[in-house]
């Protein structure tokens, strides 16, 4: 009887296991589907960043335009203005109230750069991130850090008819950032020249190697 309790016990929990391993392997399998579909992406977008007492610390509102691969434009519209601009060599940051910018190179690590999900390609997700399902929304996911000098310590990820609905982030100091997507269109021609930014004169620009 004993050694039938164990034996049980011994298959229940690969039963479990494999269970778990499908579902990881779903989770990859869905989220590439969906990502992969992605080639263009317009959005207005308003983001709302919380303390890590769960306080509200800005509201931001704005709109991005995003292009495969490593094209995007995000423009923050208030409360204050600011430019961040990647052509897949180069990202360039402008504060126009300071009259700066920075320009570096533009990485596709997702853990330093989390938009890379919507323009890049999921296999850097799948090197730094464990990817599950929450079983809560219509198709949400939650991924984690491999690596535990992560600027994040999660991101959740959620999507509605194959559109991008949110993203949330945490990070390594318990502040959290939730960036709800609006009036989305997918796969619509978007023009190079979104990607193309000419300073005004006067900019103080600081460059990166």
């Amino acid at each position: 009887m004993k050694w039938l309790l164990i034996g049980t016990f011994f298959f229940y929990s690969l039963t479990v296991s494999a269970v778990e391993h499908n579902n990881s392997l779903n989770c990859k399998k869905n989220l590439q589907h969906l990502l992969s579909s992605i080639n263009t992406m317009r959005a207005d977008f308003e983001q709302i960043s919380y303390t890590e007492k769960n306080n509200i610390h800005q509201k931001k509102q704005g709109y991005l335009i995003a292009k495969r691969p490593g094209n995007i434009l995000w423009v923050t519209k208030s409360p204050l203005e600011q430019y961040i601009i990647a052509d897949n060599k180069n990202i360039l940051i402008y504060d126009p109230d300071l009259e700066q910018a920075t320009v570096s190179k533009f990485s596709q690590d997702l853990i330093r750069n989390p938009a890379i999900l919507f323009i890049g390609s999921i296999e850097n997700a799948e090197l730094s991130y464990d990817i599950n399902c929450t079983g809560i929304g219509p198709i949400d996911f939650v991924l984690t850090p491999i690596n535990t000098n992560s600027l994040y310590e999660k991101i959740e990820l959620s999507f509605e008819n194959k559109v991008p609905l949110w993203i949330k982030l945490w990070d390594s100091l318990g502040y959290r950032s939730e960036i709800y997507l609006i009036k989305t269109q997918l796969n619509r021609v978007v023009e190079n020249k979104n990607f193309q930014f000419d300073l005004p004169e006067g900019v103080d620009v600081i460059r990166h190697k």
